[in-house]
């Protein structure tokens, strides 16, 4: 039986030798890689933190128990695959983030040690200050520890936390997990000091090196020396003392020290676990330690698809097709050499958003702020402002995290930034945390903003275009998907070929299929469903229409009054959530227009969340898929029939 096979709760571990804790960092590493290598997930990150993720379960009880357990919080929750591994769940790894089985992020209904579901940055140390304030309030006698890593201490809410922390008169541990990198590489101050801390004698080497200095002085300095002494000592604490930015805020500073000298860890945290103080341990990992490939390669190996090993080599598993993000990556590097204003920003994820391809061609014009989307949206207000056209590519639930600047900064002062929005929808095996399902009903009501969606590969470009054509704020949508094989103007009938290629003008749909009993009005990706749904059904004979809006706001009121006409079935198909969506803003538009919504259905998200699985698995559980497309247009169809077989009275 291996170690990690005789650890099914935390408490296991404190039975285990020292070598026998080293065995076990060894097959963890060996789980991880070989779950990640079969279904994809958080590679590199996971392998940094095995030593530090025993060592804190071996030194605090995290477990639940009625006297209060002690916390532990994750930042972002990627780095939590060795806490599921001691935490009961080793069992399940090999079906990592399929559906039913293990989640690939802290989720509190999988196990009590998770606390908190969480797949954003910056949110741990406000959640441990909160529940260091509650335990201290109902007299418990706990240890609160939050895990921070990939340079989300950057974030702005991280020092927000921070700053409170500093206030608190009782125990609390934020781990600075460094390991030199973002998700990409680090960017912005704090993270170059924190290299810098990396690389340079800690506090106690100065001192060192300062006193055989001052042991050199002449003796005339006499009654001087311990001024001097005193002044030198002060002056080195503020020069290159590592802590001093965060002792600053009113944190005790320990580090940095090495977090993969299990010992050494383990002994640290149990020497630090009493202090009546809140504290900053700074430990040093290496994100992808144990595996060369992902050591080399941490960005590339950040999140990978699955992938197979070939002696040395390990080749990614590359899926048939183009992504959207491809495409965007293309469309955005074209706009690029049409016009010198375009700037392209994202907020570490440039491989995430595909720009990494952008920054090759346009360096100059290529900014990653790190992972922090609020200031990414004041700054491309600032460029705007000063006659840049920034075009900012951030993920669908991301977006939410920049809502007042996005208001404030960008729409308040009709600054025409454009919002590009990847893994809009379902996102697949991150599940809940990363679904992209609100960001039409947040920024829909922000006056005077545009917000599209495109259908296919040249629809995306003409939405760029327009972006950049237009002098007022914009965002567009578009899944984890692939773009479809060929575009739509390719491929519908000849009388409409014409229409459907031309460029966009704010607030008009395109036409790809006229229907006679029912018509598919689509938003975005999911156009590529209707299609293939309407073929389907004209093969049984019935004759379904397909819109593509293009819009959501303003909205092709033209369109509507033409397709909601007494008894034609029609249906909104969206991949967005129900609420305040593309539905409900055609819902609204017939409202105030008179036009008949009985044979109104609307498809899209239902208010409950959806977890991991394949994007196909999620879209088929909520009736998204072509199938359920098809059984929601009988559906109609054979409601508004029944409508019409109704004597009206008089």
């Amino acid at each position: 039986m291996s170690v990690l096979e005789r650890v099914k709760t935390p408490a296991d571990l404190r039975k285990l030798s020292m070598d026998e804790l080293g065995t076990l960092a060894g097959e963890m590493r060996s789980r991880i890689f070989q779950a990640v290598s079969k279904n994809g997930g958080h590679l590199a990150s996971n392998l940094g933190v095995v030593e530090l993720t025993i060592a804190l379960h071996y030194v605090y009880d995290f477990g639940p128990h009625p006297k209060g357990p002690d916390r532990l919080l994750y930042d972002v929750g990627h780095q939590c695959y060795p806490h599921k591994l001691l935490t009961g769940r080793a069992g399940m790894f090999d079906t990592l983030r399929k559906k039913g089985s293990v989640g690939g992020f802290p989720m509190p209904d999988e196990s009590p040690y998770d606390l908190f579901a969480v797949g954003h940055a910056g949110t741990a140390v406000s959640t441990a200050v909160g529940m260091a304030r509650g335990d201290a309030l109902q007299k418990r006698n706990n240890h609160v520890v939050a895990l921070v890593g990939d340079s989300s201490i950057v974030n702005g809410m991280s020092f927000e936390g921070l700053n409170n922390a500093g206030t608190l008169g009782r125990q609390l541990l934020v781990v600075l997990n460094d390991n030199g990198m973002s998700i990409s590489q680090p960017q912005g101050a704090l993270s170059m000091y924190l290299e810098r801390v990396r690389v340079s004698a800690t506090y106690d080497e100065a001192k060192h090196i300062a006193a055989k200095l001052v042991g050199k002085l002449p003796s005339s300095v006499g009654s001087t020396i311990e001024s001097v002494w005193h002044h030198l000592k002060e002056g080195l604490k503020h020069v290159v003392w590592p802590g001093q930015i965060f002792e600053s805020l009113g944190l005790k500073y320990m580090g940095p020290i090495d977090g993969h000298d299990l010992p050494g860890l383990i002994q640290m945290l149990a020497e630090i676990k009493h202090v009546k103080a809140p504290m900053i341990l700074h430990v040093k990992t290496v994100k992808g330690n144990g595996y060369e490939v992902a050591c080399n390669e941490p960005t590339k190996f950040h999140s990978p698809a699955a992938f197979d090993v070939q002696g040395c080599r390990v080749e990614l598993k590359k899926g048939t097709g183009k992504s959207w993000t491809t495409a965007y990556a293309d469309a955005m590097i074209e706009l690029a050499k049409t016009d010198k204003r375009v700037i392209a920003l994202t907020a570490a994820m440039p491989d995430g958003t595909g720009l990494s391809k952008f920054e090759t061609v346009f360096p100059d014009r290529y900014f990653d702020t790190g992972i922090c989307e609020s200031h990414l949206t004041g700054m491309a207000a600032g460029m705007a402002k000063t006659g840049l056209r920034p075009f900012a590519a951030v993920y669908s639930t991301f977006t939410q995290r920049a809502f007042d600047q996005i208001w404030q900064e960008v729409v308040l002062n009709g600054q025409p930034v454009c919002f590009c929005m990847d893994r809009a929808g379902f996102v697949g095996d991150d599940g809940a945390v990363h679904h992209g399902f609100c960001d039409q009903s947040v920024l829909r009501p922000l006056p005077g903003i545009v917000l599209m969606a495109p259908s296919d590969e040249a629809e995306l470009n003409r939405s760029l275009r327009l972006a950049l054509a237009i002098d007022t704020a914009s965002a567009l949508r578009y899944p984890r998907d692939n773009v479809p094989a060929c575009n739509f103007e390719d491929a519908i009938d000849a009388s409409l070929r014409g229409a459907a290629k031309q460029e966009w003008v704010a607030g008009k749909s395109r036409t790809l299929r006229e229907g006679a009993d029912a018509t598919i009005v689509s938003y975005g990706a999911m156009t590529q469903h209707a299609m293939v749904a309407a073929e389907q059904l004209a093969a049984e004979g019935m004759s379904v229409g397909v819109v593509d809006a293009r819009f959501c706001k303003p909205i092709d009121g033209e369109m509507l009054s033409r397709v909601m006409r007494p008894g034609h079935a029609v249906l909104t198909l969206e991949d967005h959530s129900l609420q305040n969506g593309f539905g409900t803003a055609v819902l609204e538009y017939a409202g105030t227009h008179d036009l008949p919504i009985a044979d109104l259905t609307r498809l899209g998200m239902p208010d409950r969340l959806i977890g991991h699985a394949t994007r196909p698995q999620q879209l088929a559980e909520v009736g998204l898929d072509v199938p359920g497309i098809i059984a929601s247009v009988r559906d109609a169809v054979r409601k508004s029939a029944a409508r019409r077989e109704v004597p009206q009275e008089v």
